[in-house]
């Protein structure tokens, strides 16, 4: 239940760009509905999955091994001496005594606390002392006059080369916990960051390819051949969010980072990797568990679970039409520009993708997504309407997120040994209380918030919000038609959904000349994610992420693993929740009264926080539209 509701519900990212960028509000009733349907609906897809990615034993979910540790820990459900092992007891005084050292007399619990209370203190400084450690790029400091030293260095603004954090929220914020991905799936990641955000980005960028140079490196804004903040309203007919050609034409197409532009050609590139490595890799797989439920590849968690009554599939059914009733009611009964059949076609968009997606999850813990897909289909049916691309994109991305969201707490219920009847009811009842307090939030913060959701919030900055934001106007106010046509500048960003399809085909065949060579651990989509996160993660944060990931799953795994397994997802657990309480209290306490800490060298009054002023400028030193 806690899961259901512990993280944000995309459709309040739709609220709050029609709030911002098309002075639209759906008021309580439409969002709660546009909300709750979307989630539900994505619930109701989980049924289908259940023998695919949660009855499998190859389907870890490696996030639910932080949780059912912490748990097993709060609820004592293993004994220190369960979870050590066979311990070699050797370690005596003179008198026969024993000595155990401190590592293994601390209990999970005690050490859970320990980490809370440290990580607690410590959130202090990140979070509102000392906020420079959210990214120490130190090569900015060599010559704050540079922008080409800026736009290297920065690890918020630009490629972060050499940049790190010293924040575990940060290294967090737009990835699952690093203490339980394994190491195969670090060094892809960093991989993929390196060839696109370290090489192809300044590559791209210093050979002006996209007319790259008018603009910064990196940023989700969008801007006007001359440089400035492209005005959506010119473009728009007066009163209505439809795209006046006339007008569009008379004034500028749309243009983008270069950083921006590379992160589409990404998303099309994982996207094209994921449906050949599906086919390939895990096709036959796919195919027998269609011809039988049960094909043998079931763990004890399987077999202890056959003493539940497991959830019909009638229930998942009944789940579906309610959910889509209220779909459909929010679609026609509020202004969302949506057609219903459009609602159909999402639905099928979402059922296409959630198995392959979902494959890619269940054993690296990484979220890919079908958004990028979904504003092209919507945008070349539609074109011109922004808002309905919006939504379209929301229901057929949420869906897909939510199917896979139950069906990791499936698994985390199958590993905890919690009746599926009862998980299902909770999961309902969280989603449904989440949607309140989501909406009334929202309504908070833009109530009392100035300037929230933009450069002048922060840190209310709302970055997911900015992405899709800019995506309506890309995809849904000029379309793909004029975004890829030979005129446009980024004619060349769809080829990237081809190449992504092509290159696991020569890696599998390579893979099964050699399965037992290091080419087993090649992970195309994988790869491919490594820039994921980025615009708007902050750059510093994947070096630091596969940094603590190496060291834990990697180094300490293999040299001191019998303290690995005792706490290495204890450690997790506390860093976490200490993050969470932490940036509760001061949020509450400080932020929420207007009580800043006072400007010093570590928090600065103006400019941005890692100390890197010019990387939000264009490589010619013209200030160029950054806020």
């Amino acid at each position: 239940m806690a899961n259901s509701a512990a993280t944000t519900a995309m459709g309040i990212d739709i609220i709050v760009i029609q709030r911002l960028f098309f002075n639209l509000n759906l008021g309580w009733g439409g969002g709660f509905l546009l909300v709750i349907s979307s989630q539900i609906l994505g619930y109701s897809f989980a049924g289908l999955l259940r023998r695919f990615l949660v009855t499998p034993s190859s389907m870890i979910w490696p996030t639910n091994l932080v949780n059912s540790t912490l748990f097993n820990t709060l609820h004592g459900r293993m004994s220190p001496a369960a979870v050590e092992g066979d311990e070699n007891n050797d370690n005596t005084n003179g008198d026969g005594e024993q000595r155990k050292p401190f590592w293994k007399r601390l209990t999970r619990g005690k050490f859970f606390l320990l980490v809370f209370a440290c990580s607690f203190v410590y959130y202090w400084l990140p979070g509102y002392i000392f906020p420079l450690l959210v990214s120490i790029s130190w090569i900015c400091w060599t010559n704050k006059k540079s922008v080409t030293v800026s736009q290297i260095g920065s690890g918020l603004h630009g490629l972060g080369i050499g940049s790190f954090a010293l924040d575990w929220n940060t290294v967090v914020s737009f990835l699952p916990t690093p203490l339980s991905i394994p190491v195969w799936a670090h060094l892809n990641m960093l991989a993929g960051f390196v060839t696109f955000i370290w090489i192809l980005v300044p590559a791209f960028y210093w050979t002006n390819t996209y007319n790259a140079k008018q603009f910064p490196i990196y940023n989700t804004k969008l801007y006007d051949q001359w440089g400035n903040k492209y005005n959506t309203t010119r473009v728009m007919v007066p009163g209505k969010n439809i795209l006046d050609r006339e007008a569009y034409d008379n004034y500028s197409p749309v243009f983008q980072t270069v950083f921006f532009a590379l992160c589409y050609g990404q998303g099309l590139a994982t996207l094209g990797a994921i449906i050949s490595h599906t086919v390939l890799y895990h096709g036959r797989d796919i195919v027998k568990r269609l011809k039988n439920a049960r094909s043998g590849d079931e763990d004890i968690h399987a077999r202890l679970m056959r003493a539940y009554k497991e959830v019909p599939d009638w229930w998942y059914a009944v789940l579906f039409v309610v959910a889509f009733a209220l779909a459909m009611v929010t679609i026609t009964c509020f202004p969302t520009d949506m057609p219903w059949w459009s609602l159909i076609l999402a639905l099928v968009l979402a059922i296409g993708f959630t198995l392959p997606l979902g494959l890619i999850m269940a054993v690296t813990s990484q979220n890919p997504s079908i958004s990028m897909i979904a504003e092209w289909v919507m945008g070349a049916i539609l074109p011109g309407r922004p808002v309905a691309n919006l939504m379209f994109k929301n229901f057929s991305t949420v869906i897909c997120q939510q199917a896979l969201g139950l069906t990791q707490d499936l698994k985390l219920g199958h590993y905890m040994k919690v009746p599926p009847r009862e998980l299902f009811i909770f999961q309902i009842t969280g989603t449904l209380l989440a949607g309140i307090v989501n909406l009334a939030t929202t309504n908070y913060l833009f109530d009392n918030i100035p300037n929230v959701c933009t450069d002048e919030g922060y840190p209310w900055t709302c970055p997911n919000a900015s992405i899709w934001g800019a995506g309506s106007i890309i995809w849904g106010v000029v379309g793909p038609k004029e975004y890829f046509s030979s005129k446009s500048v980024y004619h060349s960003v769809p080829f990237f959904l081809l190449i992504g399809f092509l290159i696991p085909i020569p890696i599998y065949f390579l893979y099964r000349w050699r399965p037992k060579s290091w080419l087993q651990h090649i992970h195309v989509p994988v790869f491919m994610l490594g820039p994921g996160p980025y615009p708007p993660a902050p750059t510093s944060e994947l070096p630091t992420w596969v940094a603590i990931g190496l060291v834990f799953n990697g180094y300490i795994k293999r040299y001191y693993n019998k303290w690995w397994r005792k706490f290495n997802y204890v450690l997790s657990a506390g860093l976490d929740s200490g993050v969470a309480i932490c940036a509760l209290v001061i949020f509450f306490a400080l932020q929420n009264q207007n009580t800043a800490f006072p400007s010093w060298w570590g928090n600065p009054a103006e400019g941005p926080v890692d100390q890197c002023p010019l990387a939000t400028v264009a490589v010619s030193g013209v200030n160029a539209y950054t806020s």
